[in-house]
Protein backbone atom coordinates (compact mmCIF):
# COMPACT_ATOMS: atom_id res chain seq x y z
CA UNK A 1 0.00 0.00 0.00
CA UNK A 2 3.03 2.36 0.93
CA UNK A 3 4.65 1.61 -3.23
CA UNK A 4 0.82 2.60 -4.42
CA UNK A 5 0.38 5.83 -2.27
CA UNK A 6 4.48 6.57 -3.22
CA UNK A 7 3.60 6.11 -7.07
CA UNK A 8 0.34 8.46 -6.46
CA UNK A 9 2.35 10.96 -5.30
CA UNK A 10 5.27 10.89 -7.74
CA UNK A 11 2.94 10.88 -10.86
CA UNK A 12 1.26 13.96 -9.03
CA UNK A 13 4.12 15.57 -9.03
CA UNK A 14 5.27 14.97 -12.17
CA UNK A 15 1.97 16.36 -13.47
CA UNK A 16 2.69 19.66 -12.44
CA UNK A 17 5.77 19.78 -14.64
CA UNK A 18 5.54 17.83 -17.99
CA UNK A 19 2.10 17.81 -20.32
CA UNK A 20 0.18 14.78 -20.48
CA UNK A 21 -0.93 13.02 -24.18
CA UNK A 22 -2.23 9.74 -25.43
CA UNK A 23 -0.72 7.64 -28.40
CA UNK A 24 -3.31 5.57 -30.04
CA UNK A 25 -3.92 3.15 -32.59
CA UNK A 26 -4.08 -0.31 -34.11
CA UNK A 27 -1.13 -2.93 -32.57
CA UNK A 28 1.22 -4.73 -35.04
CA UNK A 29 3.76 -7.41 -34.31
CA UNK A 30 3.85 -8.00 -30.46
CA UNK A 31 6.61 -9.90 -29.58
CA UNK A 32 8.86 -10.82 -26.43
CA UNK A 33 12.83 -10.83 -27.03
CA UNK A 34 14.01 -14.63 -25.91
CA UNK A 35 17.19 -13.12 -24.52
CA UNK A 36 15.73 -10.55 -22.31
CA UNK A 37 12.21 -11.20 -21.50
CA UNK A 38 11.31 -7.17 -22.56
CA UNK A 39 8.01 -6.91 -24.36
CA UNK A 40 8.62 -5.00 -27.95
CA UNK A 41 5.74 -4.25 -30.43
CA UNK A 42 6.37 -3.42 -33.90
CA UNK A 43 4.02 -0.55 -34.04
CA UNK A 44 1.26 1.24 -31.79
CA UNK A 45 -0.18 3.29 -33.62
CA UNK A 46 2.84 5.78 -34.53
CA UNK A 47 5.46 4.33 -32.12
CA UNK A 48 7.71 2.38 -34.00
CA UNK A 49 9.01 -0.52 -32.10
CA UNK A 50 8.46 0.62 -28.17
CA UNK A 51 10.30 -1.40 -25.09
CA UNK A 52 7.65 -1.64 -22.81
CA UNK A 53 8.16 -3.76 -20.29
CA UNK A 54 9.81 -7.04 -19.00
CA UNK A 55 7.49 -10.46 -18.72
CA UNK A 56 10.55 -11.82 -16.16
CA UNK A 57 11.11 -9.00 -13.35
CA UNK A 58 10.82 -5.71 -12.26
CA UNK A 59 11.77 -2.74 -15.05
CA UNK A 60 11.05 1.20 -14.31
CA UNK A 61 8.11 0.06 -11.31
CA UNK A 62 5.95 -2.11 -13.97
CA UNK A 63 6.47 -5.42 -12.36
CA UNK A 64 6.56 -8.81 -14.27
CA UNK A 65 3.10 -9.69 -13.56
CA UNK A 66 1.76 -6.19 -14.98
CA UNK A 67 3.75 -6.68 -18.13
CA UNK A 68 2.43 -10.29 -18.55
CA UNK A 69 -1.00 -8.08 -18.81
CA UNK A 70 0.04 -5.36 -21.10
CA UNK A 71 1.12 -8.37 -23.03
CA UNK A 72 -2.32 -10.02 -23.36
CA UNK A 73 -3.99 -7.15 -24.08
CA UNK A 74 -1.63 -6.38 -26.83
CA UNK A 75 -2.14 -9.57 -27.86
CA UNK A 76 -6.14 -9.33 -27.60
CA UNK A 77 -5.74 -6.26 -29.56
CA UNK A 78 -3.67 -7.41 -32.65
CA UNK A 79 -5.90 -10.42 -32.95
CA UNK A 80 -9.10 -8.59 -32.73
CA UNK A 81 -7.71 -5.69 -34.81
CA UNK A 82 -8.63 -2.94 -32.23
CA UNK A 83 -6.96 0.02 -31.06
CA UNK A 84 -5.33 0.64 -27.57
CA UNK A 85 -4.17 3.92 -25.84
CA UNK A 86 -1.61 4.43 -23.85
CA UNK A 87 -1.56 7.44 -21.54
CA UNK A 88 2.45 10.03 -21.08
CA UNK A 89 3.14 12.19 -18.79
CA UNK A 90 6.14 13.81 -19.84
CA UNK A 91 7.33 17.27 -22.22
CA UNK A 92 7.19 14.48 -25.33
CA UNK A 93 4.50 13.55 -28.07
CA UNK A 94 3.95 10.36 -29.93
CA UNK A 95 6.40 11.04 -32.87
CA UNK A 96 9.74 9.02 -33.35
CA UNK A 97 12.15 11.67 -32.59
CA UNK A 98 10.71 11.71 -28.88
CA UNK A 99 10.27 7.82 -28.91
CA UNK A 100 12.41 6.26 -30.52
CA UNK A 101 12.46 2.58 -32.18
CA UNK A 102 13.82 0.02 -29.28
CA UNK A 103 14.44 1.97 -26.68
CA UNK A 104 12.26 2.08 -23.52
CA UNK A 105 9.07 4.26 -23.16
CA UNK A 106 9.95 7.19 -21.51
CA UNK A 107 6.64 8.87 -19.50
CA UNK A 108 4.31 6.42 -19.93
CA UNK A 109 1.83 5.93 -17.12
CA UNK A 110 -1.20 4.09 -18.14
CA UNK A 111 -2.45 1.89 -20.40
CA UNK A 112 -2.55 0.01 -23.13
CA UNK A 113 -6.53 0.42 -23.17
CA UNK A 114 -7.91 -1.83 -25.43
CA UNK A 115 -10.60 0.70 -27.18
CA UNK A 116 -13.92 -1.15 -27.94
CA UNK A 117 -16.19 -0.06 -30.43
Amino acid sequence: MNKLIALCLILLSFSVHASRYTCSGKVIGVSIDAKSGDVLVERIGPLSWPRLCKVDNEHDNISAEACRTVYSTLLTAQTTNKEVTLWFNDSKDCSESSHQPWKWLTGWYFGPKLEID
